[in-house]
């Protein structure tokens, strides 16, 4: 039986590693337990022989809605620095991951939910899924954001995205090469299915050697986007803007 009160989920079954971000009442948005926790699944599934492909889910109504704004409410300057590490860190242990890797979406796809998406190798969506890199509404920098859409949907589609901070649908995510494929929401269980039993066939070795080589290709501009992410949200904090965004997003409240 499942552990329903944990913030992961994660089930294995025929090589096919099922990771279900389990926060579903905040839509499931990303706080510190579930960063650390989802860094420490990657870098386990990523060892684990039996595991042949993964596929990343969200329970409930959305894939994920983004960072706890409420975490970053309460941010100080060492808690703003934590967090970069820990979306660093998380995120390079996705990169790491030499199987297939898919995201199953639905519902809202924001901010760093959107990023975790970005880094996934196909992203297959249900019809009512609505994308959206939404840093500017709550006073964020979207560095990180930005540097992940860029190679995928290129400068035009990148600064809309940002500079709109507001949420497409996935029929326009599609078109505009966000999404790999978009279906019914009946029909999402079995076409993720059929998909990831399709990857876990795949040679181990091949699949492992390429994408070492993608990570590789990019690994300088990943870099980078760490960097000037740890400078640019010190100086947000620091002028106030990212935790007064995230405070005037949730009221107020703690």
């Amino acid at each position: 039986m499942p552990d329903e009160d944990a913030i992961l989920l994660c089930d294995l079954a025929d090589g096919v590693a099922t990771l279900t971000l389990n926060r579903p009442a905040v839509l499931n948005a990303l706080n510190s337990a579930q960063r650390r926790g989802l860094t420490e699944a990657f870098r386990r599934l990523n060892a684990d022989a039996a595991v042949r492909a993964v596929v990343l889910r969200g329970a409930g109504r959305s894939f994920c809605a983004g960072q706890d704004q409420k975490e970053s409410a309460r941010f100080d300057a060492a808690g703003a620095a934590r967090r970069i590490d820990e979306y660093a860190a998380l995120y390079a242990a996705i990169r790491s991951l030499g199987k297939p890797l898919i995201a199953a979406l639905h519902g809202h796809v924001a901010g760093a939910g959107l990023q975790l998406a970005l880094l996934c190798d196909l992203r297959i969506a249900a019809a009512d899924t609505r994308c959206g890199m939404t840093e500017f509404a709550v006073g964020s920098a979207a560095i990180m954001g930005s540097a992940l859409l860029l190679p995928i949907v290129g400068e035009t589609v990148m600064k809309r995205l940002v500079m709109m901070a507001d949420f497409i649908p996935a029929g326009e995510a599609l078109r505009c090469g966000l999404l790999t494929e978009v279906h019914p929401d009946a029909e999402m269980d079995s076409r993720i299915t059929t998909l990831a039993a399709e990857a876990a066939t795949r040679a181990p070795l091949g699949v492992r050697l390429t994408k070492s080589w993608w990570r590789q290709m990019s690994q300088p501009q990943f870099d980078e986007m760490v960097a000037q992410a740890h400078r640019a949200h010190a100086e947000n904090f620091a002028s106030g803007g990212l935790s007064q965004g995230a405070k005037q997003f949730v009221g107020g409240s703690e």
